[in-house]
């Protein structure tokens, strides 16, 4: 029974041996696996250009928009006394016109003129909401107007055919929408509240005939009065179905799972069902074993590497801005399955005139080359063609300068005239953590030197193996919209495993650290200065962004621009969704999601300020 748990114990010793090998134990510190990896936050000045560019553009779609066709059945049980001895004059007597039927319907609308409204606002209510509220709105509109009347004494039935145009004044509008996510962490709105009043309302009806004109005209106080109602209750209905439904289906249309190759997420791609949603682009590139060092942070893009942009809670609203978090792990084909978690960090309250903050952990990059680790991407062959520094450097005989033969021993006398060939591996997930002001970085690698054979066919002749780690400190800054940064290395070990060279010693090998520290300082700063494209979407354009590290976060502040023409183009896409999905009347899909409960609105994270 001892012998038993002893094997366990030592079973469970070198099982937790064999993961502190895959990554570094710092990364289990202060994590929490629902915390996010990526928090967005749109600020007061972020809002406000929203706000105006989204009147702007509504302002100019509403002579666009074709309007719902509507039909009701009209109750003519208020009907005054005044009106049906009217009706008597003009039908004649002995109809009982208290037991009229009559029904309309309105088709072919359009909007003729449009007064924009002078008072808009959008308010923010916390924990999850807001709203936004329009008043003083003048819309005329036209259209076909038919109507039925249908009665006892009435054979066959009336029906009238004609023009119609109002005009409604004084039109206000006010709606609250929760923000929430659904299951999958995608984003979600749902009406709160909807309420549109109408001020007033004039109605005319032409081109019926002569009586049926006079008739409609004369129950102009009568249509007005049902009309009115009818139009609040058809404009909250149409903008429930456009945010509830329609919105929603915009909006879950839209990849939660990104490569890292898409600079620019096109939504209306991945939106109005372009040819190329779905698709992940594949790498053109060659492999990392063939590329050369200063490719390699664009080879790793170019892999089947894929950020999850889901959502870790509801939106929350705070200090007048609006924070999106979301998991930021970036995995293998986006399965996932990242060992550890994002850091608990505390995001400090909104501050600045910039218009949108984007806080990043170092858990996007930590769990970026813990998958690149896992996939051996990370491994190299490099040779004197992988980077002009090392052209004359990987040789055993120097033609001139200086080379590795005079610098290992008897490298040159004993092996002369080969090339060298080193063959890195990691030994576990390089580590990156954000401080401040700097990044830190650590490399555990296996360093194996290989001579190429002199005759093709040949194999390579294995000289020395060893293992190196360093440490290296890098700076990060902006040029425009690319990261840039350079680097300075810390500390470089080596440590001889084999060494099949003569006068090669630890001593001797540990030597090539110092000049080997100077080589990847200059290495890893080129690769620095070809920098990173923060990603964005198509159509929002980043102005004078600024970067700052901080302890385990680094913090993007920016104002940005949005392109008109393709909001424009979103907002098409969801009204004419909305018309052409039964003409603004709710639809069986919406009213199954209705009866969905809510999810429970979380408590605020820790993680915000």
């Amino acid at each position: 029974m001892l012998g038993a748990l002893l094997a366990g114990a030592v079973a469970a010793v070198l099982a937790a041996q064999t993961v502190e090998k895959e990554y570094s134990p710092l990364l289990d510190q202060y994590s929490a696996p629902d915390n996010p990896g990526i928090v967005l936050r749109v600020m007061p000045t972020g809002l406000a250009y929203m706000r105006e560019l989204g009147i702007k553009v509504v302002n100019e779609q509403m002579l666009k928009m074709a309007l719902p066709t509507i039909r009701e059945r009209i109750d003519t049980g208020e009907v005054t006394s005044n009106r049906l001895k009217m009706m008597r004059e003009i039908l004649g007597e002995g109809h009982d016109f208290e037991d009229l039927d009559l029904s309309v319907a309105i088709h072919n609308a359009y909007i003729s003129k449009y007064w924009a409204p002078p008072e808009y606002s959008l308010e923010l209510i916390e924990p999850n909401m807001f709203s936004w509220t329009m008043s003083k709105m003048h819309i005329r509109a036209a259209g076909n107007f038919e109507a039925q009347l249908n009665n006892p004494l009435l054979l066959p039935s009336v029906p009238i055919h004609g023009t119609f145009e109002t005009l409604l004044g004084h039109v206000s509008l006010q709606i609250s929408v929760r923000l929430s996510k659904t299951d999958q962490g995608a984003p979600r709105v749902q009406t709160a509240y909807c309420k549109a009043s109408v001020g007033y309302v004039d109605l005319n009806v032409r081109n019926t005939g002569v009586i049926t004109d006079l008739f409609i005209n004369g129950f102009k106080s009568f249509l007005i009065s049902q009309y009115k109602p009818m139009v609040e209750h058809k404009m909250c209905n149409m903008i429930e179905q456009m945010i509830d439904n329609d919105m929603n289906l915009m909006i879950s249309s839209m990849p939660l799972k990104v490569g890292l190759n898409d600079d620019a997420l096109d939504v209306l791609a991945a939106t109005f069902q372009s040819p190329s949603r779905g698709r992940q682009r594949r790498s053109k590139l060659p492999s990392a074993n063939n590329a050369t060092l200063l490719n390699i942070v664009q080879n790793l893009r170019q892999q089947e590497l894929i950020m999850d942009y889901a959502l870790t809670a509801d939106p929350f609203i705070s200090y007048g801005s609006i924070a999106m978090a979301a998991k930021g792990e970036i995995s293998w084909r986006g399965q996932g399955g990242t060992p550890f978690n994002p850091p608990t960090i505390k995001l400090p309250p909104p501050h600045g005139v910039h218009m949108i903050e984007f806080y990043a952990t170092d858990y996007i990059a930590n769990s970026m080359l813990y998958h690149a680790y896992r996939q051996r991407l990370l491994d190299l062959v490099i040779g004197p063609e992988s980077t002009p520094a090392l052209k004359d450097l990987l040789h055993t005989t120097c033609t001139s300068g200086f080379c590795l033969g005079e610098f290992l021993g008897g490298l040159g006398e004993q092996y002369p005239d080969r090339i060298v060939e080193i063959r890195f591996t990691s030994r576990r997930a390089p580590l990156i953590v954000f401080v401040e002001d700097r990044a830190r970085f650590r490399l555990h690698g296996r360093m194996n030197m290989f001579l190429r054979p002199k005759q093709k066919g040949g194999q390579p002749e294995m000289i020395i193996r060893a293992d190196t780690t360093m440490t290296s400190n890098v700076k990060l800054w902006l040029n425009d919209s690319h990261v840039v940064g350079n680097a300075t290395i810390e500390n470089l070990d080596f440590r001889l495993l084999e060494s099949r060279v003569n006068d090669v010693d630890q001593s001797v090998f540990g030597d090539l650290g110092l000049f080997g520290a100077e080589f990847l300082e200059q290495l890893l700063t080129e690769i620095l200065q070809l920098g990173i494209t923060l990603p964005t979407m198509k159509g929002i354009v980043l102005k004078s962004p600024k970067i700052t590290l901080h302890e385990r976060f680094l913090k993007v502040s920016t104002y940005f621009k949005m392109d008109e023409s393709f909001i424009t183009s979103i907002v098409q896409g969801t009204i004419r969704q909305t018309l052409s999905s039964g003409s603004g009347q709710r639809r069986g899909g919406f009213r199954r999601r209705r009866e969905t409960p809510l999810l429970e609105l979380n408590p605020r994270p820790e993680y915000h300020a």
